[in-house]
């Protein structure tokens, strides 16, 4: 069986609550798309558990959890939260997989995350001096979409622009580092001295690392999901 929970709003839905409501009962859970924007708290056994890009199924002991194919993931930020469950005494080993087609959201898309925010913001002021308008640039008035900066978009931008970089091609070094300064040098293009502290060979040489503790999280999804519901698998995925 499979449950889906989707969101038919902008977040905020309580689509969290929910999850954690079915997760109790779920062998697998999946999160399906969006990265560590979202988030919500959990508390259990009376212990407070914080998730963003990792799905809560991983407070379920028996449940297998997957970061599906449809995510941007800021490596980064995936070690930090699974580093921060397990100071907390939640045991997640063996039971959270990282798809190999995810996509990758690099500290670059952080940054021009925010410079696009400020772009709309500065474009809303213009726009309303012009028109002889009290400045308030707000996302009602057109500005800022009042993102969590967290390089959600811009990743997303660069996956249908076909230009982003998925996890598996982090283990091809030659191409993965071709493709990561691609990107930095279209964004030197776009925003020039904007991006100045940027350092994409810094970038680079911390994927070095991530290269090495990479492999025991990352999988094929499709025959994994193949498998589960071939077993009719209790499945939850979490949308986000």
């Amino acid at each position: 069986m499979i449950t889906i929970v989707l969101g038919a709003q902008w977040g905020d839905e309580g689509k969290g609550k929910l999850t954690d409501i079915l997760c109790a009962e779920a062998s697998l859970c999946a999160r399906a798309q969006g990265g560590n924007n979202a988030g919500h708290t959990i508390v259990a056994d009376g212990q407070t558990y914080d998730f963003h890009i990792l799905p809560s199924g991983l407070v379920n002991p028996k449940c297998l959890n997957l970061i599906g194919s449809g995510c941007v993931v800021h490596v980064p930020s995936f070690f930090k939260e699974l580093e921060d469950l397990q100071k907390k005494g939640l045991d997640t080993t063996d039971r959270i997989h990282l798809s190999d087609r995810a996509h990758i959201v690099f500290d670059l898309h952080l940054l021009i995350d925010g410079l696009q925010e400020g772009e709309l913001t500065e474009a809303a002021e213009q726009e309303q001096l012009n028109n002889g308008q009290v400045v308030v640039a707000k996302k009602s008035t057109g500005g800022a979409i009042g993102t969590t900066k967290k390089g959600i978009g811009p990743a997303y931008s660069a996956k249908h622009a076909r230009s982003g970089v998925r996890i598996h091609q982090i283990f091809n070094k030659d191409e993965f580092d071709k493709r990561l300064r691609v990107l930095a040098r279209g964004a030197q293009k776009r925003y020039g001295s904007a991006i100045e502290g940027y350092d994409v060979e810094e970038e680079i040489a911390r994927f070095d690392t991530y290269r090495e503790q990479l492999p025991a999280f990352v999988v094929d999804a499709v025959p994994l999901m193949a498998s589960a519901q071939k077993n009719n698998t209790n499945i939850l995925v979490e949308g986000a």
